[in-house]
């Protein structure tokens, strides 16, 4: 199988030295400018009313970043931008066909990735390595992220601000207000970072006003100056709510009903540096997490929800992930491990957060408690971290974690990290790279319990492009507050691809290909745990979105006697031994910028001692921009020696929305593996940003004998409300 890989190699390794896409030279240089101070704020209603902007300065000389950088705009974009001492406003003039306007999203804090929309990006320290993002559609829907490193981005994060927006007859306006109290922010600092940004579903382009190698982020943005004086008042938020739960448990014949008040704070020390309170946290309304199934050799992780822990969630980033691939599966901090016990709400009496920007340090301190679980005595748990700019974009940081809310010892993390950034090489390109080490403290541990890692990157959209990385994770390492799902092995990594965008082609935008390994080799003898080639042989991408793909992976496996075997949670005993296996996966999608939108994903080959094929489907259909339907199925095939299993997935959402402000999800999610069917429905009333109302309603039942007759497990019903008072 080696040697078909090298031909994989040799046979697609004059697409690297293809140069890129030439396209017209923008003056970079001069992307800067001065924002004026009105004393009258306008009106947030999406409508641009005459002389509400006419003191505003005016950004209009955009160009495209996709699918050819630096090329002209085929449709004008005019941006306003001023500042009371209270806010920072922005307006878009977007001109286009209003019957070719994308725009089925009705629900605040909703992806945007598949519709018309503007946004800005804005870096308050200029440091261009951190910065907020907010983007509104034609529907004035709000959508905001923060950068959780100077080119990577976090949309479960949310605050306070305010958007609306009009279709008109030669396109689409938009107003923003973004209140300086939603910010953290140097006050000595008169020059913030900014970019404007646009994308255009019909043409399938983006555009913006700075880009370096199609990139727009805190790292490639320009100037703007002149802000003074911002005025973030006593700097207080006051957040109360209330929840009451009740909770049916069917198979024990019990209810009982819970009344849950909960308090946070948050309150700006300066107008740098925040300190989050929280009592009685209360998580009630946090969206469920969609069905993973734990059936490899490796355990999964599963993304942060909780809004507590999503606040300045940037400042405790480790490791920046920078490369096209997730390029470490070791974390000395995973928020996920605490306040739940395998996916169960654990109590958490309260908290404090002391997270900002101070001298040029980044600052981060966390302590919680959380209660008793389980016979886990109430734990106490403190994490640590502080970051330093150095250079002209890099970074230095060291992070400690104490506590461990799954057991009642005793447990520390200590870590160092340090990230080289230069986005402006000559030729339109970018360089990152990454290097952290880690050790952890646990008890009856003594020795190889350290962790090590380095990555580079060198990215192109429209040319070739390299990254590669080496880890390091020894036997005893066991961050009890992070995550880490293998230790005694070193792994190697790296890819190589190219990019080719096609000019004026009515069927082809992009074609891609690139060929990556993975290979991971025990510490203790230097032998072989696992290695895979993987091809993507062909990629092609539509003008419309539409897209091809097909690949191949080589696969080598080395399962040792007592280590966890894929496949056990079905039952299936695949012996000890090494396996190498090829397997093949066709994929078929059609752009979601459409009311109608469906993928189909095929991996077929063997697998193990035996053969497997995977299938997965998905329909999406958005019949206007009040209902939206979502259908998935994922079906899987092991055909092993002896014995023959199969999994399936399947889920299907339907959201409702009213407005803006009022929605309705309903989620059904069914797995055959544990043969339990979960319903989840959930009203949310945002009354305005940081002022909701929620109403969910959750039923699980489970099929106990495989014939199809489910019976109930438990019945859930949460209503919650919670008020923001700014001051």
């Amino acid at each position: 199988m080696i040697r078909h890989s090298i031909t994989w190699i040799l046979a697609i390794l004059p697409v690297f030295l293809s140069p890129g896409v030439l396209s017209q030279t923008v003056d970079l240089n001069n992307k800067r400018f001065d924002i004026p101070l009105v004393q009258e704020a306008p009106v947030i209603d999406g409508r641009i009313s005459p002389g509400e902007w006419d003191r505003a300065t005016i950004i209009e000389d955009l160009h495209e970043t996709t699918p050819i950088e630096f090329s002209a705009t085929e449709e004008r974009t005019v941006f306003r931008v001023m500042y009371t001492e209270d806010a920072l406003y922005v307006s878009a003039y977007v001109y286009d066909d209003p019957n070719q306007l994308t725009a089925a999203v009705l629900r605040n804090e909703t992806s945007l990735r598949w519709e018309d929309r503007v946004g800005i990006i804005i870096d308050p320290f200029n440091n261009k390595r951190s910065g907020y993002q907010f983007l509104t559609n034609p529907n004035g829907v709000r959508h905001e992220a923060i950068y959780t490193s100077a080119t990577s981005q976090s949309f479960d994060w949310a605050t306070i601000w305010e958007a609306d927006a009009e279709v008109v007859e030669d396109g689409w306006t938009a107003e923003m207000e973004i209140p300086f109290k939603s910010l953290t922010f140097d006050p000595q600092n008169d020059t913030w970072g900014v970019n404007f940004t646009r994308d255009q579903m019909s043409s399938q382009s983006a555009m913006a006003w700075y880009s370096y190698n199609a990139q727009t982020n805190p790292a490639n943005s320009g100037e703007m100056s002149g802000l003074r004086n911002l005025n973030q008042g006593v700097g207080l938020d006051l957040i109360p709510s209330f929840s009451t739960d009740f909770r049916e448990n069917h198979v024990a014949g019990s209810s009982d009903t819970e009344l849950n008040p909960s308090f946070d704070l948050t309150y700006k020390l300066s107008s740098s540096l925040n300190l989050t309170m929280t009592w009685n946290t209360d998580f009630a309304a946090t969206e469920i997490d969609d069905i993973q199934l734990d059936l490899d050799r490796f355990s999964t992780r599963l993304a942060e929800k909780r809004s507590f822990f999503l606040t300045d969630m940037d400042i405790f980033e480790f490791g920046s992930s920078v490369g096209r691939f997730n390029n470490s599966t070791q974390d000395p901090f995973n928020s996920r491990n605490i306040g739940l016990n395998n996916g169960t709400p654990v109590d958490l009496t309260g908290g404090a957060k002391l997270s900002g920007r101070v001298a040029g340090f980044d600052v981060g301190s966390l302590i919680i408690r959380q209660e008793e679980i389980n016979n886990i005595d109430p734990t106490n748990i403190y994490i640590g971290r502080v970051k330093r700019s150095i250079l002209s974009q890099s970074e230095l940081g060291a992070i400690f974690t104490e506590g461990d809310p799954a057991s009642n010892d005793s447990s520390s993390t200590i870590g160092v990290d340090f990230t080289y950034r230069n986005t402006q090489l000559a030729n339109n390109r970018s360089f990152v790279s990454n290097f952290w080490i880690q050790q952890s403290d646990n008890p009856g541990v003594d020795g190889n319990d350290s962790a090590w890692y380095l990555d580079f990157d060198y990215p192109s959209s429209d040319s070739w492009y390299i990254s590669a990385r080496v880890e390091e994770v020894e036997e005893n390492f066991d961050p009890r507050l992070g995550f880490s799902n293998r230790s005694g092995a070193r792994q190697y990594f790296a890819t190589i691809g190219d990019n080719h965008i096609l000019i004026n082609n009515p069927l082809l935008q992009k074609i891609s290909y690139s060929l990556s390994g993975i290979q991971y080799n025990y510490l203790d003898n230097g032998d072989l745990q696992n290695r895979n080639f993987y091809l993507n042989a062909l990629t092609l991408e539509s003008p419309g979105g539409d897209e091809f793909q097909f690949n191949i992976s080589d696969q080598v496996q080395v399962l040792r006697p007592g280590e966890r075997a894929p496949l056990a949670g079905l039952g299936v005993i695949i012996p000890p031994g090494e396996y190498e296996y090829t397997r093949y996966q066709l994929n078929l999608s059609s752009s979601e910028s459409r009311p109608f939108s469906v993928s189909l994903d095929g991996t077929v080959g063997d697998y193990y001692s035996g053969r497997s094929w995977e299938s997965e489907a998905g329909v999406n259909w958005k019949p206007n921009a009040n209902l939206s339907f979502d259908f998935s199925y994922e079906y899987t095939q092991y055909d092993m020696p002896g014995q023959t299993v199969d999994t399936r997935v399947v889920e299907f959402e339907n959201v409702i929305t009213f407005s803006p402000s009022l929605s309705i999800v309903n989620l059904i999610q069914y797995e055959n593996v544990s043969d339990t069917i979960g319903f989840n429905s959930r009203l949310r009333w945002n009354l305005q940003s940081g002022q909701d109302i929620w109403f969910v309603l959750g039923h699980g039942m489970r099929d106990e004998d495989e014939d199809g007759d489910f019976t109930d497990l438990e019945s859930t019903a949460t209503f919650k409300i919670r008020y923001t008072l700014r001051y």
